[in-house]
């Protein structure tokens, strides 16, 4: 029997790398460990697939005898350096150590493409498409968590590693199998790591709901228990703990995204919309409620601290997004426009405060690069969105709170420009907004807090994602005669606030274009 068929790549033989050129692409030991131990204490915490006991077994016995490594173990233990890469802070000497590129930023991405590309060799060497395991899957979730929160695309992907994990049966509950616990519940994590990540990318793809493929498995949760307490060889544990771990914390992620399905389903969205909103409301309000309860009292030393507040945050900008259809239409004169106006400015000054929370509190340190990331995104919309619907008749009061919240969201976003192009794009747009002459002439923001968001949006005005001149001629057609700051973006389509990948920011460009500055 032949096992491939005669061809090229990836049907037949290819020049793959052998193992000992993969573990030249290893960096040194001392920054393999930190990088490593990095990876456990900022992204598993958030992404929690991996058995942390088990990897670091395996890891020790690498470190004796790297060539006793699979090649799916080691593109694994890529994923996770490539990941890990995302936590570190500019003035970290691993990055100039590992990395010659002038700026943080520059050298994030060095490293993370280094180490992405040598788990794909690692992978291709294996024969990865026909020749797969548990540790093919987590690796490669591992990659596309890493590229989704560095805004890249990763549907191809995704495509690709939901099909090897049918193939490995990870769709089937493990206690069909005969199975240790601890593989049980590794690969109950990958699929639910694989669920929430595929039905946050089903949010911006219309005509496709995968909601109902995916959530119609019948594999049972992973145990929301800590790493310590699943033992190979002993039974499966019971969950005691109070509060969020890593686990628990995925799971009501992944009940979020369920809802979150409902919110984007285009079909849903194109009937009567008063029906499914205020019950699509009322699901995020009873995965809200128990949140805000508890999260006052955490905030001092309770270590569920940072998932409720990730969780939080994710459910009011949920909110946000449910009720945006309604906040683009022009009139407000239904009960219900009123009142999803009144939800919006509720949950936006709300991510806001949540925002600054983790800015705040030194329990969030290590989680820093997501709220460089997604968490900036979120609070950058919660802004807009506040504005808005300040801004849309009849107009609120702009209270010093509300000014508060706007003011110190800027300087956070200004504050992390270095490390992230996402958070200088919207400092910028969002000083702009709050310099401009509309906004100054509406009264939405006081005189005085001119000077201290003018300065900061001038010197990076009308520039793109990649820190170039923006081109103000690419076909839209917006005039700054007449036109103020509710029309101008009601071009911002809803679904755009979805992912950071899937805003038009050249369209913002054109819109602060419009609205124009106070000199």
């Amino acid at each position: 029997m032949i096992d491939t068929p005669s061809g090229p790549y990836p049907f037949g033989e290819h020049d793959a790398e052998n193992k000992h050129n993969l573990l030249a692409k290893l960096p040194p030991t001392e920054y393999c460990n930190q990088l490593k131990d990095l990876y456990f204490q900022s992204i598993a915490p958030l992404f929690p697939i991996l058995h942390s006991p088990t990897f670091h077994e395996r890891y020790r016995r690498f470190s004796k005898d790297p060539d006793q490594a699979s090649l799916a173990w080691l593109a694994l233990l890529f994923t996770i350096l490539g990941t890990a890469v995302l936590a570190l802070e500019n003035d970290s000497p691993l990055l100039k150590t590992l990395s010659r590129k002038l700026t943080p930023w520059d050298r994030v991405t060095e490293l993370s493409e280094r180490y992405y590309t040598a788990a794909m060799k690692c992978l291709e060497a294996d024969r990865y498409l026909w020749r797969h395991n548990v540790s093919t899957v987590q690796a490669l979730l591992n990659l596309i968590y890493g590229i989704h929160h560095s805004h890249g695309q990763t549907w191809t992907l995704l495509g690709l590693v939901y099909h090897l994990a049918l193939s490995i049966g990870c769709h089937v509950d493990p206690a069909t199998f005969s199975l240790d616990i601890v593989e049980a519940e590794e690969r109950r994590r990958c699929w639910l790591g694989l669920v929430t990540l595929l039905c946050n990318q089903n949010m911006a793809i219309t005509g496709l709901d995968i909601y109902q493929s995916v959530f119609s498995s019948r594999v049972l949760p992973p145990a929301e228990v800590c790493d310590e307490d699943v033992v190979q060889g002993q039974p499966g544990p019971i969950a005691t703990s109070v509060g969020i771990n890593p686990i628990s914390y995925l799971i009501r992620k992944s009940r979020l995204f369920q809802i979150s399905s409902e919110i984007c389903d285009p079909v849903l969205a194109a009937r009567d919309p008063t029906a499914p909103l205020q019950r699509l409301d009322a699901a995020i309000r009873a995965e809200l409620d128990p949140l805000e309860e508890s999260y006052a009292s955490m905030l001092r030393s309770n270590s569920s601290v940072i998932h409720t507040n990730l969780l939080l945050s994710f459910a009011h900008h949920l909110v946000l997004i449910l009720h945006s259809n309604i906040l683009n239409e022009g009139t407000f004169c239904l009960p219900q426009h009123s009142w999803s106006k009144q939800r919006c400015m509720k949950s936006a000054q709300r991510v806001l405060e949540l925002h600054a929370d983790f800015h705040r509190l030194p329990q969030f340190k290590p989680f820093y690069w997501y709220i460089r990331g997604r968490g900036a995104f979120h609070a950058f919309h919660a802004a807009f969105v506040l504005v808005l619907a300040l801004s849309i008749e009849p107009q609120e009061p702009c209270t010093s709170n509300m000014v508060r919240l706007l003011h110190e969201c800027h300087s956070r976003l200004e504050a992390s420009k270095a490390q992230s192009q996402l958070c200088t794009r919207t400092a910028t747009i969002l000083g702009q907004m709050l310099s401009s002459k509309w906004m100054t002439a509406s009264g939405l923001v006081p005189d005085g807090l001119q000077s201290a968001v003018s300065q900061g949006s001038k010197s990076n005005s009308q520039m793109n994602s990649i820190g170039q001149p923006a081109d103000l001629s690419n076909g839209h057609a917006f005039t700054s005669e007449g036109v103020g700051f509710p029309s101008l973006v009601r071009q911002i389509e809803p679904q755009q606030w979805i992912n950071p990948v899937n805003m038009d920011w050249d369209q913002w460009d054109f819109i602060m274009n419009s609205m124009g500055t106070t000199s």
